[in-house]
């Protein structure tokens, strides 16, 4: 073979193999004006990366963090619902701790518990500190600690009368992560007293009082946090589910003495007695606080919990989610039909493979009503200018990928495909 022909040989192997890399239309990728930045503890809008949070403990995580740990800012990313059904709404939190290494420590809405990963730097927007212990800390009680919850308004202003035990309190610090459970004679109320996570370590130490309701015969847990603000609730057990739970009547509660500086996880101190009225008798019961640590997901939890969630969404044709709507998204406007019209049925399969083979192509059709197409799938997304061009028999369709500005004309059985998902749009 002659050299000339050898090249021309060689240049059309090169052109063939080009042809097989075709450009598609559909890159899902974090869309930045999907989502709204802020700071957890500055209570204030962030600049930080979407990208950067929402990629926080996708890669390999780890279940210790190791050294004295410090924590720095929470940095929360949430999507509000692209339209009233509020089907697409996302959040994800990412907090900042320092020990031996770097750590992010997610929250994110798939797992019920944490997930951390070293991380080789913090954002430029981590700016504050908080030494934390990994068990709750024993603290005294001032005076006028004491002072502030029998001034609280809760207690003028409850709708029952509370009659407070101003002696009968008790102070712990912040905890890393974990859940302090309250029990009754060794039965815990259905929810823990307090839950510790590093997002919340800036709400300061926490002190907690009695009070008892006399028209309810019930005990009152008054919470006083870091900011000065007091919570009520009742006290409620239940030891057996078919009762209700047990009235304390003529109560009296007395704190007892404990003899650890710290709260060991697992160990049930003795912290209140409870004495009390039952059928003519004067009984006591032992009110404990148990610490409960956290456990951080390992990769294979994660993982598993992420599938299964995403067959929970498969099963009832939740996602991705495919929009085609007259104006562009709006934070502080949810959109309703007739501006937002969401693909038909529950299976989009096929119109989003219609949309992978649309052909790039240096023309686009005309504006119609609609105006848009947005694709949400998860955290990712991606966004396109959509226009028309009637023919005799059929009409063209052509979305621009508002990224690259790239625009894709969908298939003749692409667009059928697509009118098929919004039979609105077939005359418009």
């Amino acid at each position: 073979m002659k050299p000339k022909l050898i090249v021309i040989a060689l240049s059309m192997l090169v052109l063939s193999g080009c042809g097989d890399e075709r450009d598609s239309a559909l890159k899902l990728d974090y869309i930045d004006e999907h989502w709204i930045v802020g700071h957890y503890s500055l209570n204030q809008k962030a600049t930080a990366d979407v990208g950067t949070v929402l990629e926080a403990c996708t890669g390999d995580l780890t279940t210790t963090l190791e050294g004295e740990l410090t924590v720095h800012d929470t940095i929360v990313v949430s999507r509000p619902p692209f339209t009233n059904a509020g089907d697409d709404f996302m959040y994800k939190a990412v907090t900042y701790v320092e020990g031996d290494q770097l750590y992010a420590v997610c929250r994110d809405m798939v797992s019920p518990n944490l997930q951390a990963e070293v991380v080789p730097s913090f954002p430029e927007q981590v700016v504050t500190s908080q030494p934390v212990d990994r068990a709750p800390v024993v603290l005294p009680v001032s005076a006028s600690a004491k002072r502030a919850f029998l001034e609280a308004d809760v207690l003028q202003d409850h709708p029952f009368k509370l009659e407070p035990f101003g002696d009968a309190v008790f102070a712990f610090s912040q905890a890393l992560y974990g859940e302090i459970e309250i029990a009754i004679d060794g039965w815990p109320t259905l929810f823990p007293l307090h839950m510790f996570e590093p997002a919340s370590v800036g709400i300061g130490d926490i002190q907690m009082m009695f009070a008892s309701s006399e028209s309810e015969s019930l005990p009152y847990l008054l919470m006083r946090y870091g900011d000065g603000h007091i919570s009520s609730q009742p006290l409620e057990v239940t030891f057996d589910a078919t009762e209700p739970a047990p009235r304390f009547e003529s109560l009296e509660v007395e704190r007892l003495p404990i003899d650890t500086d710290v709260l060991i996880p697992d160990i049930s101190y003795p912290i209140f007695a409870f004495h009390y009225e039952k059928d003519g008798k004067r009984e006591t019961s032992e009110v404990t606080l148990t610490y409960r640590e956290g456990t951080f997901d390992t990769e294979e939890e994660r993982d598993l919990r992420q599938r299964f969630a995403d067959e929970q969404l498969a099963i009832r044709g939740a996602e991705p989610y495919v929009y085609v709507h007259k104006k562009p998204f709006n934070f502080d406007e949810t959109l309703a039909y007739p501006d937002v019209l969401k693909a038909a049925g529950t299976d989009v399969d096929e119109l989003i493979d219609a949309i992978k083979l649309a052909e790039p192509v240096k023309r686009n059709g005309e504006t119609g009503e609609y105006t848009r197409l947005t694709i949400v799938n998860g955290l990712k997304g991606q966004q396109f200018a959509i226009s028309f061009k009637q023919r005799s028999k059929k009409r063209d369709v052509y979305i621009t990928d508002l990224l690259s500005e790239q625009t894709y004309k969908l298939t003749s059985g692409g667009a059928e495909t697509f009118f098929s998902y919004f039979p609105d749009l077939k005359q418009k």
